[in-house]
């Protein structure tokens, strides 16, 4: 029986392990393939580049621009070379998906944190977490069910609404014990009034678009395109599936007061985004990776301050450029800076959204993919006719 059971179990391994095999070759891939490492770069630009753009599925109009981007490639991967190198950093970068960008060319569509729309805006005066000094050690959001899935921006300078959208998805999962996906393109359509939409904007100016709106639509309801479009009026007006109450800005450059409100709620941050976090992949990005002048919005979903575990201190950031980016769409930010404003500048622009109350306005279910049929709160939508199958032509209501 152990031999007939020792036999199957090898031929079962055998299995796998050709399956494997065959799926590597289907997706253009071989056991021989080198590891698209910095070092590989730089010793063999012309494979290396040639092997990234099947991994990224990249092409481009011309030779001339492939060549240009080539350039490019090599020039970032001589600076993961060099910060990998550092032995005294856990910092590690990679030739990511947006290895063949300039700084400047990845600035213009992944970022989008505008302090030059601060006119005359000052920052408040309260901070309801002064004064509460005794917070835990470590916290972490994302297991107290407080953080929705990482989301993408796209080519689209939105960085201040995926940071706004997630800091109130935050504080409503608290209050109200449900977590809601928020609508980042209703604030890209219709927060027009200081925002500019792809073109950057600030997540203070999103909430205080949130509470003069009365609420903001989900995500499911109002998706996001990457792009700016007409307003949806109907839902910007009627949908309001989450209310704010407010907002207060965290004492500028107080790295104290930032932990006591992470250690209450998912708290909305600006930093300084370099090539160090556009090429990043994993560990603790520090001063000597950072810059101080803000242009990107993120979300602070937890720290470590390091008296209980072996990391040294750092916050837990969630980014809006996918899960395929770093450690799978969130970076770890050092506690530790030089510089007053905290490891790139994390301490300058940091904000919050405030939610008294644990429930939220009761809105309609929206049926069909455009939601142009409405069904009282509680109810279901029902086809009263179809298209063979496919598409409905008319909806009507039920009980739920």
């Amino acid at each position: 029986m152990s031999r007939l059971f020792s036999s199957a179990t090898l031929l079962l391994l055998c299995g796998l392990a050709q399956a494997a095999v065959n799926t590597q070759e289907s997706q253009g891939l071989h056991l021989d393939t080198p590891l698209l490492t910095a070092e590989f770069a730089l010793e063999n630009p012309p494979a290396a580049f040639s092997l990234w753009q099947k991994t990224h599925a990249r092409s481009y109009k011309s030779p001339s621009e492939a060549s240009r981007r080539q350039a490019i490639f090599v020039k970032n991967a001589e600076h993961v070379a060099a910060v990998n190198s550092r032995p005294d950093s856990t910092l590690r970068l990679a030739l990511n998906q947006f290895a063949d960008l300039t700084l400047e060319e990845f600035s213009a569509t992944q970022l989008g944190f505008k302090p030059s729309l601060n006119t005359g805006k000052e920052r408040s005066s309260s901070f309801q977490y002064a004064g509460v000094n005794d917070v835990p050690p470590t916290v972490d959001w994302r297991e107290k069910g407080a953080v929705t899935p990482v989301k993408n921006q796209g080519m689209c300078g939105s960085c201040w609404a995926f940071s706004a959208t997630g800091s109130v998805e935050g504080i409503n999962a608290i209050r109200t014990g449900k977590l809601v996906a928020l609508s980042e393109q209703q604030l890209v359509d219709c927060d027009s009034e200081k925002d500019l939409g792809c073109g950057g904007g600030l997540m203070d100016y999103a909430f205080d678009y949130i509470v003069k709106n009365g609420g903001i639509d989900s995500e499911d309801d109002y998706s996001y395109w990457g792009m700016g479009l007409m307003c949806q009026s109907r839902k910007e007006a009627d949908r309001h599936v989450v209310t704010i109450d407010g907002y207060e800005d965290v004492p500028k450059n107080d790295g104290a007061a930032l932990k006591q409100a992470i250690a209450h709620q998912p708290i909305s941050v600006a930093i300084c985004a370099s090539t160090s976090l556009q090429l990043y992949s994993h560990g603790v990005v520090g001063d000597d990776s950072c810059c101080q002048e803000l242009n990107h919005g993120v979300l602070a979903v937890g720290y470590d301050d390091g008296t209980t575990t072996d990391s040294e201190p750092h916050y837990i950031i969630k980014n809006s450029w996918g899960a395929t980016w770093g450690e799978q769409g969130f970076f770890r930010l050092s506690a530790k800076s030089n510089e007053a404003g905290g490891a790139c500048g994390v301490y300058q622009a940091a904000s919050y959204p405030l939610k008294k109350g644990s429930t939220n306005p009761e809105v309609p279910t929206f049926c069909g993919w455009f939601g142009w049929t409405e069904c009282p709160a509680h109810s279901a939508c029902t086809c009263n006719f179809d298209l063979f199958g496919l598409l409905c032509l008319n909806w009507g209501c039920s009980a739920a």
